[in-house]
Parts: C-alpha cells; sequence; structure tokens
C-alpha cells in the first residue's frame, strides 16, 4: 500500500521502494519516523526535476553523495552501500550526502545495516534551523540526530538513535494543536526567553536535551554533517523555527563513519564477545534495565508475532487513497 503510494506520488520504482523499506522499518520497530510521514504526502517533498545520483570527490574510502534534489532516504541508502564496500576493502569508509531537503527516516536503519556486515557505524544527520546554543535565540542547529550501532551481541547490534533536541517540530506542532503546554526547558521564545507555549516556541527555537552538553553535541553534528559534507549552513542572527538559509537552499547533509575492528583486532570475535559481555553485564545490573535499543527490539518481534501494525484510520485512509488513485505529482 505504502510503496503503491509512493509510486503514485510520482517516485521512480527503486526509490519507492528505499523509502518504503525505511519507513516500514520505523514502523515496525515503533518509531516516529515510519508511514507517518505519509498523512500529509505534500510533505513528501517528491521533485518532478530531480536528477540522477552523482558521486563526487570519490577515494577507496569515501565519497559525497549528491542527491540531486531526490529524497533524503534514496541518498543515504546509496551512501550506506558505498561505505559498506569501501569499508570491506580498507577497513574504514568516510561518506557523506547533501543536495536533498527531505527526511532520511530512521537512522538506526542505515546503521544497523552497517553493524550487521561487522563494523562499527556512525550515521549522523543535519537538518534546517531549529535549535539555538545555550543562552541563544537564533535557531541555528538542527535536531541534529546521531546514531551508534556496534556489532557482537546476539540478538543483533547494540544501537543507539537519538536526536540532540529537546523536543521536536512534528512534537511542538502536535502540543500547539491539543492547545497544550511545552514541558520546561524545551525551548524559547523570539527574545530567547524560556517558554512552554509551543506557537512562542515555533516563533522561537528549540533548546538541545542536557544544557551545555547536548548544544555541544549538537554542534559537531552541525560540524560533522552540514559543513563537512556540503549541506547549507545557518546564516548569522536571522533564523527561528522554520526560517533560515538552511531552509531556503533545501540542502541538508548526513555523515557516515564506518570502520572494521579488524584494524584493532586481529580476532574480530573476540571483540565481539567483550562487546557481548559488557551488555550482559548492564542488562544484568537491575531490574528493568535496558540497552539502547531493547524496546525497538520488543516492538520489533511483537509485531512480527502479530502480523499486523496499527496505525491511525486518519493514516490508513490517506495512504490507501492515494495508493488507489491516478497518479499525482504533488
Amino acid at each position: 500500500l505504502v510503496l503503491r503510494a509512493l509510486l503514485n506520488l510520482g517516485y521512480a520504482q527503486g526509490d519507492a521502494e528505499v523509502m518504503t523499506k525505511c519507513m516500514m522499518h520505523a514502523e515496525i520497530h515503533g518509531n516516529n519516523q515510519g508511514i507517518s510521514k505519509m498523512y500529509r504526502p505534500q510533505d513528501m517533498g517528491f521533485n518532478p526535476n530531480a536528477g540522477p545520483l552523482l558521486y563526487e570527490n570519490e577515494t577507496a574510502n569515501g565519497v559525497v553523495v549528491n542527491g540531486n534534489r531526490r529524497s533524503g532516504m534514496v541518498a543515504l541508502d546509496m551512501a550506506v552501500q558505498k561505505a559498506i564496500t569501501k569499508a570491506a576493502k580498507s577497513g574504514v569508509a568516510v561518506c557523506g550526502t547533501y543536495n536533498t531537503c527531505t527526511s532520511t527516516g530512521m537512522l538506526a536503519y542505515y546503521a544497523n545495516r552497517i553493524a550487521e556486515e561487522g563494523f562499527v557505524a556512525f550515521v549522523m544527520a543535519g537538518s534546517p534551523e531549529m535549535v539555538t546554543p545555550v543562552g541563544g535565540k537564533n535557531a541555528i542547529f538542527g535536531t541534529n540526530p546521531l546514531c551508534i550501532a556496534i556489532p557482537g551481541p546476539a540478538d543483533g547490534p547494540v544501537v543507539l538513535d537519538m536526536a540532540t533536541a529537546a523536543t521536536t517540530l512534528f512534537g511542538t506542532i502536535s502540543t500547539k494543536a491539543a492547545g497544550k503546554q511545552l514541558p520546561p526547558g524545551v525551548a524559547v521564545d523570539s527574545a530567547g526567553r524560556p517558554t512552554t507555549d509551543p506557537d512562542a516556541a515555533l516563533k522561537g527555537a528549540f533548546l538541545a536535551f542536557g544544557s551545555y552538553k547536548g548544544a555541544g553535541l549538537s554542534l559537531m553534528i552541525e560540524l560533522l554533517t552540514q559543513a563537512l559534507s556540503h549541506g547549507a549552513i545557518a546564516a548569522a542572527g536571522e533564523a527561528h523555527v522554520g526560517t533560515g538559509r538552511k531552509w531556503r537552499e533545501k540542502n541538508w547533509a548526513n555523515t557516515i563513519i564506518a570502520f572494521n575492528p579488524k584494524l584493532l583486532w586481529a580476532d574480530v570475535e573476540q571483540y565481539k564477545a567483550r562487546v557481548a559481555e559488557i551488555c550482559l553485564h548492564v542488562r544484568n545490573s537491575g531490574p528493568g534495565v535496558m540497552l539502547p535499543g531493547d524496546i525497538e527490539k520488543k516492538n520489533r518481534d511483537a509485531n512480527l508475532k502479530k502480523g499486523a501494525l496499527e496505525i491511525s484510520t486518519g493514516l490508513y485512509e490517506n495512504i490507501a487513497k492515494l495508493a488507489s488513485g491516478p497518479a499525482s505529482r504533488l
């Protein structure tokens, strides 16, 4: 159904298949980067003038994928394939993407694929202006998520997938629509004053989680994505949520770092065993202790056992209508 809907939006078969796999992976794992993106089809950002992916500055260890205005998921998917191939040959790969302006979806989808091949993976996503530094009022950073995946445990790689923002654009809009207030400490108004009013936050900026530590991490991801992988960068003193140079230029960047533990271990299985042992100690350290990614794995297993996914009636109807209707060029 999702695949047919994407084809009707105008996406080519290959692109639609990549996007469907990415969104369904998120949906099965209970992540909010799933098919809810299809609620408003125009938000998928189909561009009829998009061109083929271009590979720039390619070396044995790296490449920059110019998305050429195609889906962010499609560009990052290709960067993952490149990273796996290059890391397998040379031990380490650094691959970036730029010139896309749509969501890349759940970063764990990409990082886990790299870790399943036996490599340690770092996947970072830049995004447009939404977050201000501590003490600031102008949005500079995106929500700037980071995902790290490490092979070892028998039930699959350990995967940490987290945004560096204290709130999200979708969450803030939903809070405003519900007539509710934001929790304290997640946003500032246009004057840089703390606010719980979602409308004021949307006219101001979000904050990073964890105060200075989160803001510092968000900055590093900004430098490793937008700066390193050729994305647009924020201009001084002009932006609040939804405005700014990155929004105007529609050029968001992502970066992948993948390396083979063989660079440090002659016997990689010994390293994986140590990872598994540490994870076991963590799980056994107290009742209810969980590893990053455990909740998503439980959601996946439960959904696969049921053989079905529960989604809202409105979302289903929107996707079904698009899937059954004539091809569109939204």
